[in-house]
């Protein structure tokens, strides 16, 4: 997959905001992606598009969810994913980000109404911002779940071969 093609699945599986269909209803479609082959980078990258507003999951459960990889190749995608993914959905397991983006990722979490703990809800420089992963963690839906399977279908797959 060219570094084109990943930004137009990517954009394809991000969900739009509401008001409109939910976003795990867009996630439904991204099992029909181009199919793959997906480097482990990609995918991660893909999936973090699968994560609905308001929701989280730490880098480490997201490679989880693809069986591949871990927190330092999630982190390692995160940091270098194109424009349009939801980067800050995806946090260490403690719940922050980063020091360099979580003021960043503090107006998403505003706006998202994502479950935040502790004072480092403002981006005044002070605190950082702090996910409560047990309020916020992303529980796949049906039909997530069938596109993160396709997503570890396609992991590394040599084109035309069958999955």
């Amino acid at each position: 997959m060219e570094s084109s093609d990943a930004v137009t699945a990517v954009t394809a599986v991000t969900p739009a905001p509401p008001p409109g269909p939910g976003p795990e209803d867009a996630a439904r479609g991204a099992s029909g992606l181009s199919g793959g082959p997906y480097e482990l980078a990609e995918a991660l990258v893909l999936a973090a598009g699968l994560v609905p507003p308001g929701r989280a999951v730490s880098y480490g459960a997201l490679a989880g969810l693809l069986g591949a990889g871990g927190p330092r190749q999630a982190g390692r995608a995160m940091s270098r994913c194109p424009d349009g993914t939801p980067w800050w959905r995806v946090v260490r397991a403690d719940g922050t980000l980063p020091a360099s983006l979580s003021a960043r990722a503090a107006p998403h979490y505003r706006d998202e109404g994502t479950p935040l703990r502790g004072h480092g809800a403002a981006p005044d420089g002070g605190a950082p911002v702090r996910v409560d992963l047990a309020a916020a963690r992303w529980e796949p839906d049906a039909g997530a779940r069938a596109a993160l399977a396709g997503l570890r279908a396609a992991l590394g797959r040599p084109p035309g071969s069958a999955g």
